[in-house]
Parts: structure tokens; C-alpha cells; sequence
């Protein structure tokens, strides 16, 4: 499912610079199967989109102004098909981080992170 990065929230405070390299470099090259698979979200209470994983991936489309392919699970075990090893581990994260990325939104949001836009912010010169 494609959605404007805008309209999903962060559940981390972080991006890994790493990672975000990573994947400039593959679109700059337009080796786009070496990409992240598709970040997985959930829907929380008000039906608003949170990020289990995937944040660097969504960062990047944000600031390219692209929509992003994202999984939007109903419940912990409604993950990505297993069919990599990137897909197994953020299948692991989703068991994990299901109902606690609730509560990790949260604690965001108190702290002012509100938005992609605001968890960018400190990773511009690397953006």
C-alpha cells in the first residue's frame, strides 16, 4: 500500500546515517532491489499510522517528496512474506515492537517529536 510519509508517525527518536547512505546510494544508482523491504506500520487507536520499522527508508522518501510502499499489519503476526532474511527480521520487530511502538509513540510525541519531518530534522546534512 502507498502512502505520503506524512502521514505516518515515528515510534524512535533515530535514524542510523549508515543506513540512510545506503539507500541514497541505491536510488542514485537505481539499484533499487538492493533497497529496505517495505517498512511495516500499524494503525493506532484514532486510525493514524505509526512506524514499527523501516524509519530510515521513510525518511528518505519524505525528503524526496515520494510516496513509500509500506505494510500496514493488523495485528503481531501480520508481517511481510518471508521470503529474505530482511523480511524474517522485520517480522521478528513486529512481534516485538506490535503494541509497544503505542507506547513508544507516546513518549515521542511528549518529547516533540510529532512527525518524520521532526525525526529528519537533526540528519540534514547527511539528507
Amino acid at each position: 500500500m502507498k502512502v505520503k510519509p506524512e502521514d505516518i508517525l515515528p515510534s524512535q527518536n533515530f535514524l542510523k546515517p549508515e543506513t540512510i547512505k545506503h539507500i541514497l546510494e541505491c536510488i542514485k544508482n537505481g539499484e533499487l532491489d538492493k533497497l529496505p523491504p517495505s517498512p511495516i506500520v500499524r494503525e493506532d487507536n484514532d486510525g493514524k499510522m505509526i512506524a514499527i520499522d523501516g524509519h530510515n527508508l521513510i525518511a528518505v522518501k519524505l525528503l524526496r517528496n515520494e510516496d513509500v510502499d509500506v505494510h500496514l499489519a493488523k495485528s503481531a503476526d501480520d508481517g511481510l512474506p518471508e521470503t529474505s532474511d530482511a523480511n524474517i527480521k522485520r517480522n521478528q520487530d513486529l512481534k516485538e515492537r506490535f503494541v509497544a511502538v503505542l507506547e513508544d509513540r507516546a513518549r515521542l510525541k511528549a518529547e516533540g517529536t510529532n512527525s518524520f519531518r521532526d525525526l529528519v530534522a537533526p540528519y540534514n546534512d547527511i539528507l
